[in-house]
């Protein structure tokens, strides 16, 4: 065995020996793509053989891991300001629940995943009462509401931030952290080539094959997906395309049927473990603004950025806002690589204006795979981004338990 080998030997025995008595983690993972890295750090613990449970918010991804979910993360998939002020009361309910659980199961550490206007006062609580509270995926205080760095000095003990450009924010506020890289790097994997994909679904070389990806949440579908299907029935016009829809792991059939059976064009939707198959198999791809943007950079294919919310949300929102990009590509590249089509700018005619011009002009497709690529070269390093987490916390909650001497 290598020294390395023998380092992991070391530690997973350390874990085991300190953890005689099992610790309880609360993991509040409210949005898909937290669950996928909240995923990645249950699975880092599992590898290590730490004593640990988890328990708390998640989705299917979680409770096929052992999670015990508390409440499951559809119950929370609320965006914009006066979605959340109509669910307020929900969501209060949901916090005491939450909050008692903790106290109940006595909980070694908290582990809350982005979601800010929900976990920043979940923080407050358990900071309060004494838990031990991390942060991973920091709220974008960069971006708007800087104020909100006060409420993460105040009641988080550690933040594990994923972008390089958050780090002077963070020291120069001197506020515990580290930087992991971003944990869609590791994750992000094609297992099926673009002409096998496309040789399966009988999609033939001369036609475009076109993705839609319109939101985890059910308010981003229903405010989302009726403009894009009437874009994709214009966009057919001028093209001979193939539609396909990857349905994010929270959003029920049930809620695409109606929308997809009032078009003319046909859509083929498929769930997300083909997702990145099927990203990488399309000429082009039309997505909400989110985490999905830096997916399909990562992967390499053109996209157009989109979003809408309710009007008065926007309104109300915009005033907080620092920034005039919302793509987080874009504000990776310092630049508008990718159109992003906002509010009143997400009309039927900007899409297919906008996905004819990345169609028909070869240099305005270059110049965008160029910036993902570089995009791609600045999130790259060396560590696991779930392994660092993994390491901090397991160190922390093995060593309070054990009067301080460290597990590793």
């Amino acid at each position: 065995m290598n020294a390395a080998g023998v380092m992991v030997e070391k530690e997973n025995d350390k874990c085991r020996m300190k953890g005689t008595k099992n610790k309880n983690i609360l993991v509040i993972a409210a949005e898909n793509s937290a669950e996928n890295y909240a995923a990645q750090v249950v699975d880092q613990f599992k590898k290590n053989n730490c004593a640990v449970t988890f328990f708390g918010v998640g989705g299917d991804q979680l409770a096929q891991r052992g999670v015990d979910l508390i409440i499951h993360n559809k119950e929370l998939a609320v965006v914009g300001i006066i979605e959340v002020v109509s669910s307020l009361v929900k969501l209060k309910r949901y916090m005491k629940i939450l909050f008692n659980a903790a106290v109940k199961r006595k909980a070694d550490a908290v582990l809350l995943i982005d979601y800010p206007d929900f976990n920043l006062r979940m923080a407050k609580k358990f900071k309060k009462a004494g838990f031990r509270v991390y942060y991973y995926i920091s709220p974008t205080v960069w971006a708007w509401r800087y104020s909100r760095v006060k409420l993460i000095k105040q009641y988080v003990d550690h933040i594990f931030i994923i972008f390089p450009f958050e780090t002077p924010i963070f020291e120069k506020e001197n506020i515990p952290f580290t930087y992991t890289g971003h944990p869609l790097l590791p994750m992000i994997e094609v297992n099926q080539t673009k002409e096998d994909f496309r040789q399966e679904r009988d999609v033939p070389g001369n036609e475009l094959l076109v993705t839609l990806l319109p939101g985890s949440r059910k308010s981003e579908v229903l405010f989302l997906l009726p403009t894009m299907l009437a874009a994709m029935e214009l966009l057919n016009k001028e093209f001979t395309i193939k539609v396909f829809l990857l349905k994010a792991n929270g959003i029920d059939r049930k809620l695409l049927s109606p929308l997809l059976n009032g078009s003319p064009i046909r859509v083929h939707v498929l769930d997300q473990p083909r997702g990145y198959d099927l990203i990488n198999a399309s000429d082009i791809v039309l997505t909400t603004c989110g985490t999905s943007n830096l997916e399909i950079a990562i992967i390499g294919i053109p996209f157009t950025a989109v979003y809408r919310v309710n009007k008065l949300s926007y309104i109300l929102g915009k005033r907080f806002v620092k920034i005039n990009l919302y793509s987080i590509v874009n504000i990776l590249a310092g630049q508008e690589v990718v159109r992003e089509l906002i509010q009143h700018e997400y009309t039927v005619e900007n899409i297919v204006t906008e996905l004819r011009r990345i169609l028909t002009d070869k240099k305005v497709r270059e110049k965008m795979l160029t910036q993902f690529q570089h995009i791609r070269e600045m999130l790259t390093q060396d560590k696991n981004p779930s392994e660092i987490i993994y390491k901090k916390i397991a160190k922390d909650i093995f060593s309070i338990a054990s009067g301080g001497q460290e597990p590793f």
